[in-house]
């Protein structure tokens, strides 16, 4: 009986620290030369580090969220949406190689003015600025569509000092709404 306990024991021991480099701190997973960033906008109104703009979270209920009660709403007063910002040496000790923001999109109009913006700002300036236009995946309102948006950071390099941001820009004025969002860094 002693040998069985002790053989179950080490077992857990092994298994706890085989997976110790899955999460972090937060919640967020870590793979191999990637960091993954979720947020699915049922604690938004909650602080949440490196969040910004939660005045665009809100429990929808003109549209269903795609998942939960909560989703992420731009439209002719609020043209920016919730915001991922963050220094680089805070998310890892490496400079990203690219960056992909995904998640979900509802919107009431088809192809949108909208676009994921990847912001990059040293000393509070703009070091560099990229959009990824989704007008053309937005071609069907009323209905919740996948959408994956992809950086390079190849062309400049980047600082552990710079400040990331990763947001959503509706220059529509209709209402947009955004749901399960997925960051991941890749090294």
């Amino acid at each position: 009986m002693k040998k069985l306990l002790l053989f179950v024991f080490s077992g857990m021991i092994l298994s706890a620290c085989s997976n110790s480099g899955n999460k972090t701190a937060s919640g967020d997973q870590v793979k191999q030369n990637e960091i993954v960033i979720t947020n699915d906008m049922e604690n938004a109104i909650g602080v949440i580090p490196s969040w910004h703009n939660e005045k665009t979270v809100m429990a929808v209920k003109n549209v269903p969220a795609h998942s939960g009660e909560y989703a992420m709403v731009t439209n002719d007063t609020i043209e920016y949406s919730y915001t991922y910002r963050e220094l680089i040496k805070n998310i890892n000790g490496e400079n990203p190689k690219t960056v992909t923001y995904s998640g979900w999109v509802y919107t009431t109009v088809a192809n949108p003015n909208f676009a994921i913006i990847c912001s990059v700002n040293e000393n509070n300036q703009q070091y560099d600025w990229k959009a990824f236009p989704l007008d053309k995946e937005l071609t069907e309102p009323g209905k919740w569509v996948e959408f994956s948006a992809s950086f390079s950071f190849t062309d400049k390099q980047l600082k552990p000092e710079h400040e990331i941001g990763l947001y959503a820009w509706n220059q529509s004025k209709k209402p947009i709404y955004m749901d399960d969002l997925k960051i991941i860094f890749s090294y």
